[in-house]
C-alpha cells in the first residue's frame, strides 16, 4: 500500500514540475513530507534550505502563504487518495496530517462542498 501512496504522490508532484516559483517548490516538498508525517513549516524550510522568514517573504511576493499552499496540496492529495477504494478515511486523514476523521471531513467539505464519503461514493459509482 505504501508503494501505491508514493505513486499517487509522485503523480501529483509531476503535475507540479511546471511551476518554477517558490509556491511550486513548496508544494512538491510538502507532498513529499506528508509521506513522512512532517508537513509543517519548519520541515519545509529545512527541505527548501530557507529560513522561515525568507519563505514567508517569497510566498508573500507570490501573493500566497504557507497555509494556502498546504491547503492546496492537501486538497489535491485528498482527491487522489479518495479515488483509491483500498484506503480508509482514517488512513487518508492521517496521510494528510489530520489527527482525526472529523477534522479531515470538515476541511474536505470546505474545499469541495461535499463530505469525502459522498465524493468517494460518486467517484466509484462512475468508474
Amino acid at each position: 500500500m505504501y508503494r501505491q501512496l508514493t505513486d499517487q504522490a509522485e503523480k501529483y508532484l509531476r503535475s507540479l514540475y511546471q511551476q518554477d516559483d517558490i509556491a511550486g517548490e513548496l508544494k512538491r516538498k510538502l507532498a513529499e513530507l506528508m509521506a513522512y508525517g512532517e508537513a509543517n513549516a519548519d520541515a519545509a524550510c529545512r527541505a527548501l534550505k530557507l529560513s522561515r522568514r525568507t519563505l514567508q517573504r517569497r510566498l508573500k511576493a507570490e501573493k500566497t502563504s504557507f497555509q494556502k499552499v498546504l491547503k492546496e496540496v492537501r486538497a489535491e492529495l485528498a482527491i487522489n487518495y479518495l479515488r483509491d477504494a483500498r484506503l480508509k478515511s482514517l488512513e487518508i486523514a492521517m496521510l494528510l496530517g489530520y489527527s482525526n476523521i472529523s477534522t479531515f471531513t470538515t476541511a474536505f467539505k470546505s474545499w469541495y462542498n461535499v463530505p469525502p464519503a459522498e465524493y468517494r461514493q460518486k467517484f466509484l459509482a462512475t468508474s
